[in-house]
């Protein structure tokens, strides 16, 4: 490949390379342990909890240049197993994982009916104890004690949820730190334990009996759903529609219901998997496979929802539309009617035939980004609209910010969200609340601002984006604007530009997305 093509292409972290591929057989093995004790290569062991004569291991999965003086954000997961049994070798590949993209990585293992004669309360009080272990053992272990997520799968999901959530189950060791994440990741967890008021048909009475049984007649005191409030720590959850054992509609009640509290919740639905089906090397043939691909696109989402929280650093994206373009990095599907790459740049005209002007969307991660690209007009008027999407702060991505790049100036378009029906700033009555959040959006107009952009020559755009605030420009000095909002401290998302050049049409070039420095 020419030094040419290799500029021209998109670097993104290897997982969004690997959830574009189609057969499982092209993505590579994860490493795995189903066993207990688990294999857990790459990892070293501490013991983190000790009662009687049962020594708890933390297996510790650590950057290759992790250093003690290090404030890394980690990542503790719980294993599955209905907290009857199970093993911390789950999450291996996990842990492998995170621990290449700079995370500090913990699978914990903790007290199971199997193995101990242990109720779930039990298997909460370990897994608090494991949060408060990592916390107050921070400054040793090179990580930061304001940057833990939780982590798990169905059993080992309730109890992710459950270090947030449910108060008590406290023991002394380490008495005094806080046990609750400050991020959770959650895979098919269990969070409804016991009836919910207003939803009797939510699980079977056959259900609620055996949940009943496993937890010692008192299911409702480690019940995440039933402990819900404002000031959870952010989470995601993966779930497939037809999971036998934890029924989905009780994650679609617990999103809805931690979102209306105002915590940023998203839910990750995988339509007609079963449970489990993000686990690799559980089942063979289609199943496995099947398996092997959901395995790599959590794990996508897992680090997208990690960068927009700023514990993982995003790749950056350099695009030119050189030899070496690849169209899968583009949500949109390039070429179309209306978009081409032709002479090393994209070339969008026309008209959709639709509600709204062409369109494409690249999709990106990152809180802090510094975002800039290259267009020019090929005809006469029209204009170009370049969308920034985000989290809206109630767990869905929607549009944050607007920039209208018009030939006699640039008009600003804000898009925040609220869970109030009546704001003022509503956009349009009729428009009903997001589906996943509920939220309402709200839009702030901002007057034109004057800047002459009638020559078809090349204008280049940047956007700074540092908390609050982003700084933006065209063409340096011709305009620039520095805007505070609270919606522009979240995560980035996707980029939209959405043009009205006619049949002679814009083109676009050098986009370039990468983390910003601090604004001074």
């Amino acid at each position: 490949m020419t030094p040419q093509a290799m500029r021209s292409r998109v670097f993104l972290i290897p997982l969004l390379f690997f959830t574009s591929l189609r057969a499982a057989d092209e993505l590579p093995e994860p490493t795995i342990s189903w066993e207990y004790p688990p294999v857990m290569t790459g990892s070293r062991v501490e013991v983190y909890r000790t009662i009687g004569d049962v020594k708890l291991n933390a297996h510790i999965f650590e950057p290759e240049d992790h250093a003690k003086t290090d404030r890394r954000p980690a990542a503790v997961f719980f294993f599955g197993g209905g907290w009857k049994g199970g093993t911390p070798g789950q999450f291996l590949p996990q842990c492998l994982h995170l621990a290449k993209r700079g995370m500090v990585a913990i699978s914990v293992d903790y007290h199971v009916k199997s193995r101990h004669n242990v109720f779930p309360q039990d298997c909460v009080r370990d897994a608090k104890a494991a949060i408060r272990w990592v916390r107050a053992n921070a400054e040793r272990l090179g990580v930061d004690p304001d940057r833990i997520v939780a982590g798990g799968g169905s059993a080992g999901g309730h109890l992710a949820a459950a270090t947030a959530l449910l108060p008590g189950f406290e023991d002394d060791d380490n008495k005094g730190v806080s046990s609750a994440p400050n991020a959770m990741l959650l895979f098919n967890p269990a969070v409804v334990l016991a009836p919910a008021d207003g939803h009797p048909d939510l699980l079977t009475a056959e259900k609620f009996a055996d949940i009943r049984e496993r937890c010692d007649g008192r299911p409702q005191e480690v019940s995440p759903y039933h402990f819900v409030r404002a000031g959870l720590p952010p989470s995601i959850i993966f779930h497939g529609t037809n999971d036998e054992a934890v029924s989905f509609p009780t994650v679609q009640l617990f999103q809805k219901v931690m979102s209306a509290a105002g915590n940023r919740c998203e839910l990750k639905a995988y339509e007609g998997q079963p449970h489990g089906f993000f686990n690799p090397g559980r089942w063979k043939d289609e199943a496995g496979a099947g398996a092997k691909l959901h395995y790599y696109k959590t794990l996508a989402e897992v680090d997208a929802f990690l960068e927009s929280l700023d514990y993982l650093t995003p790749a950056p994206i350099v695009e030119t539309f050189d030899a070496g373009f690849d169209a899968k990095r583009f949500t949109t599907p390039i070429p179309n009617k209306n978009t081409e790459v032709r002479d090393g740049v994209l070339w969008t005209r026309g008209s959709s035939g639709g509600k709204y002007p062409p369109m494409v969307y690249l999709p990106v991660s990152g809180k802090d980004l510094a975002i800039s690209f290259r267009y020019r007009h090929l005809g006469q008027g029209g204009m170009l609209w370049f969308f920034v999407d985000g989290d809206d702060g109630f767990g869905s991505v929607d549009h944050m910010l607007r920039v209208k790049l018009l030939r006699d100036g640039v008009q600003l378009q804000v898009d925040s969200h609220s869970l109030d029906p009546n704001h003022p700033l509503r956009q349009k009555q009729e428009r009903p609340a997001d589906k996943v959040s509920g939220a309402y959006r709200l839009n702030e107009f901002l007057p034109l601002e004057r800047a002459d952009l009638g020559a078809n020559a090349w204008h280049t755009v940047k956007l700074v984006f540092s908390g609050e605030s982003v700084a933006m420009s065209v063409d340096d000095k011709l305009w620039s604007k520095t805007l505070s909002r609270a919606n522009f401290n979240a995560g980035k998302r996707k980029l939209l530009w959405m043009q009205n050049g006619g049949e002679k049409g814009i083109e676009i070039d050098d986009i370039h997305v990468e983390p910003s420095a601090p604004m001074p």
